[in-house]
């Protein structure tokens, strides 16, 4: 389903000031001629109302001040439009007939007029929404201004639209100018504005595409939008690269304008099928339930699109058939006729074999009936190896040679004769088709429903491969060796007694190493990326709170880092604790530096203590074993740096009892300056949070990454698959059950299983219990106790301490939320905090992972197992208080 649109513009004031003549002047430009602004506004200001219907969110509507004011401003701009459209036709109609205008009883008509307009405002806020009211109350109360004004408006755009469309060199500037984009309700054409649009195109074709966007959302400018793409498309050699650079365009995904109820959105079109629509020639509804006004505009408009390119028209009309038939697709593949005619249309272009192939492959492939269909796309995806240029959407082509790389495993299982070399291959298989659909799912292309299509298909027929398989080498046992694999009478392996207790894998008191280094593939991606991109690398700040794992990237970099790199590991909270002063604490991080060459090899001495006796000749000291390390390391290698709780520096500098001065922080940037050196910091902050002094020093270069809870599908491999041998089953209920009291936690996630594994040991190898030799829900009962959750108190006791403790607003909500979840309304009488304060709240502890939303949106503790922790503390609290008063 499309997205909420995203706002591109200056910024919206927080909440419109009655008082405040420019606000006024900035709602009526708002109504009349940027509404999208207006309900970005009511957005912003509260989303979780903006949808709500009833007399109860109207009356909460009246208790937020962005809403209150709006609606206390709406009469004087109706007020003012109105008398001024009346006024101006009583005089045309006065004159024409030679009579007096009686102004008293046409001020009473007017503010009548009005009074209805708001009443029939707040009449539909409490019955459609209340952005539905607020737009309707204004919509009634200026429509004859509306009505009367937009002719003399055009007579003035008009103008300046024929200036702005004049041939030459600037089109984009010209265009971002033009009237067509700063009127949304402009009605009548432009003159050129489809020429002009095409000209942008050429000179800027993302500037172009955000321009059509624009111009998407006013039906009656929409023809301009056909008309440009035809004539810029048919101007190309090869219309189908500007075309597939468009397409994955992310703004694409959003509705054309902000939808105002939630009834019907997954009916409402995306932006990329209205374009797809203009260049196919084709009428798309963007409000379904308003079919027949649109359709009318359409063919009002029609003669303005021209013609579109006859070589791009058939296959935006298959496109678009993906996505607006989305579900038929899925379940019965593509329109053969209008494949037919992309395929056609786009034979003998660029690229045109690559988009044929792919295209008639995927809706081959999706049809598979068993393994030897799949076996048999093997060769018929062989024509990747051999286009005769680059690739067009290289992510298409990455995941069909995914598709086919299975399809090489089922040839492989149906030529094996051994059930082994059978089972093997299907479990390859299997895995890869899991990994290639989280792929798909990355891919914004309208052929992913293909794709996907195609990988559910497979996925199904190998896992039934599999099943068959598994029954099948059953069958064929020995009655003896059949009951000695289920244990005798029971149906299930595990109920064997293992030969010796499991061992415990899991690690929770430091970093960790593959393979429980898990989960964090995009992160190590992103650095890869930025350590790649140039000879000077960004520093990178990982922040993010305590025990998430951010010790543990650090510490995992080598592999990522280029051939022959160094990677260098400090903790500076340890490197600082008896340090007196910047020249200690850079021998001391020099100290680890020599260490870890002398690691790889090289031959750095130890630091002499006499070069860093001073400031200035520990930086020189430094600088200098920097450079001899960086000429001892292959040329494409880098040094890193990576330092762990990174805002210690910050405290030191800050600190007038420690003898640190502000000039470490440019000693830093001056090292993350040098060609082919990386520094990694961890810590609890953004750049942005930590001092100006310190922001000033690194604002020119670094890149924050946040580093959050484990994915689902992350935390059930730490948790079933820690190591290649483990050999130990979890039922599934447990595994469901310690990802959602966790919320993906890594450290929380290990010290669950590491008491499930030694309860486990000890009732089968110490009380010798007769019981499955598997953690089952029982056992996850038994370990979360209220004993087990005060022995996490150094994991939540530092979150609080680090980030809590002193702030009295979060507090106040940490210690509501801790009775369950609550809406925004019940937040505010049970803290007593003011609604700013409340806001304030509770975006710094969402910012800091610590609550969010649920699915009925209440506010909510993102950690249930915190929940326990805060009511156990109360109680703890509350018994030390009353201990206190009877002694």
């Amino acid at each position: 389903m499309p997205t909420f649109p995203s706002y591109h513009g200056p910024p919206l004031p927080e909440v419109l000031n009655p008082l405040n003549p420019r606000h006024h002047l900035v709602l009526l430009d708002w109504v009349f001629f940027k509404p999208s602004r207006l309900k970005q506004y009511l957005y912003q200001a509260a989303p979780e109302l903006y949808f709500q219907t009833g007399l109860r969110a109207f009356m909460a509507s009246l208790r937020l001040p962005a809403y209150r004011n709006l609606w206390l401003m709406t009469p004087l701009p109706a007020l003012l439009t109105s008398a001024l459209a009346s006024a101006l036709i009583a005089w045309v109609a006065s004159a024409a007939q030679a009579t007096e205008v009686q102004w008293v009883g046409l001020a009473l008509g007017v503010a009548l007029g009005v009074a209805s307009g708001v009443a029939l405002g707040v009449a539909s806020g409490v019955a459609w929404g209340v952005a539905w009211g607020v737009a309707l109350g204004m919509a009634s109360g200026v429509a004859g201004g509306i009505g009367a004004l937009r002719i003399p408006f055009y007579l003035f755009q008009v103008w300046s639209a024929l200036w702005r469309s004049r041939p030459g060199p600037g089109a984009p500037a010209r265009l971002a100018r033009h009237p067509a984009l700063g009127d949304e309700l402009a009605v009548l054409p432009f003159p050129r504005l489809g020429r002009l649009l095409a000209e942008a195109l050429v000179e800027d074709i993302d500037f172009g595409l955000q321009a059509s966007r624009a111009l998407l959302r006013n039906s009656f400018q929409r023809w301009a939008v056909a008309r440009a793409w035809a004539h810029f498309l048919s101007a190309q050699p090869c219309p189908l690269v500007p075309l597939y650079r468009a397409l994955p365009d992310a703004a694409l995904d959003e509705f054309p304008d902000e939808p105002l109820d939630r009834s019907g959105l997954r009916l409402r079109p995306s932006v990329r099928a209205l374009w797809l629509g203009e260049l196919a020639g084709i009428f798309v509804d963007p409000i379904p339930w308003l079919g027949i006004p649109e359709r009318l505009v359409w063919a009002l408009t029609r003669p303005l699109r021209g013609r579109p390119d006859p070589r791009v028209a058939p296959l935006a009309r298959f496109l678009l058939h993906l996505i607006q038939d989305e579900d038929h697709v899925l379940e019965r593949g593509p329109d053969p006729d209008r494949l037919e005619g992309a395929v056609r249309a786009v034979a003998g272009l660029p690229h045109g074999e690559e988009v044929i192939r792919s295209l008639q492959a995927l809706a081959r492939i999706g049809d598979a009936q068993g393994m030897e269909d799949i076996a048999q796309a093997d060769t018929e995806l062989a024509w990747l190896d051999r286009l005769p240029e680059e690739p067009l959407r290289p992510q298409m082509m990455e995941a069909l040679r995914g598709l086919w790389d299975v399809a090489t495993e089922a040839r492989r299982f149906r030529e094996a004769t051994s059930p082994a070399d059978q089972a093997a291959a299907l479990n390859r298989a299997i895995g890869m088709l899991a990994e290639l659909e989280k792929f798909v799912e990355g891919v914004r292309l309208p052929e992913q429903v293909l794709l996907r299509r195609a990988v559910r298909r497979w996925r199904e027929i190998v896992a039934e491969a599999a099943g068959r398989l598994g029954e099948q080498a059953l069958r064929e046992m020995a009655p003896a060796a059949r009951r000695a694999l289920v244990g005798g009478e029971r149906r299930a392996a595990f109920w064997s007694r293992p030969a010796e207790p499991f061992p415990c894998p899991y690690q929770t008191g430091r970093p960790v190493e593959p393979p429980l280094f898990v989960g964090r593939q995009d992160i190590i991606a992103r650095i890869r990326e930025i350590w790649t991109r140039k000879p000077n690398p960004d520093s990178v700040i990982l922040y993010g709170h305590r025990r998430m794992g951010k010790t543990s990237i650090l510490r995992n970099l080598g592999p990522v880092a280029p051939p022959g790199s160094l990677l260098v590991y400090a903790d500076l909270k340890g490197q600082a604790a008896f340090a007196q002063g910047t020249h200690d604490l850079l021998q001391n991080l020099a100290q680890e530096v020599a260490w870890a060459a002398q690691g790889q090899g090289l031959e750095i001495p130890d630091p002499s203590p006499a070069d860093y006796a001073a400031p200035p000749e520990a930086a020189r000291a430094f600088r200098g074993l920097l450079r001899r390390v960086l000429a001892l390391l292959p040329a494409e290698g880098i040094l890193i740096l990576a330092l762990d709780e990174f805002e210690t520096v910050d405290v030191l500098v800050r600190d007038p009892q420690k003898p640190f001065g502000p000039e470490l922080y440019d000693f830093l940037r001056d090292i993350s300056f040098q060609n082919r050196v990386a520094i990694v910091l961890a810590g609890l902050h953004t750049l942005d949070e930590m001092s100006r002094d310190y922001r000033h020093a690194f604002h020119e270069s670094y890149v924050n990454l946040h580093i959050s809870y484990l994915t689902p599908e992350a935390a059930e491999q730490l948790i079933t698959r820690p190591t290649p041998d483990f050999r130990l089953n979890y039922h599934p209920e447990v595994v469901r059950r310690i990802i959602e009291v966790t919320h993906g936690q890594p450290l929380l996630i290990q010290r669950i299983c590491t008491e499930l594994v030694h309860r486990l040991n000890h009732e089968l190898f110490d009380l010798e219990k007769d019981r499955e030799a598997r953690v089952l829900p029982e056992d996850l009962d038994a370990v979360l106790t209220d004993d087990f959750i005060r022995t996490e108190t150094r994991y939540f006791e530092g979150i609080w301490n680090d980030q809590i403790r002193g702030r009295r607003p979060e507090e106040a909500v940490l210690g509501a939320l801790a009775a369950g979840p609550m809406s925004e309304e019940e937040l505010a009488r049970a803290t007593g905090l003011s609604p700013e304060d409340l806001r304030k709240a509770l975006t710094y502890l969402q910012t800091r992972d610590l609550i969010g939303r649920n699915a009925a949106g209440r506010w909510d503790l993102l950690v249930p197992l915190m929940r326990r922790w805060l009511q156990l503390n109360r109680e703890l609290w509350a018994s030390k208080a009353t201990h206190g008063n009877r002694r």
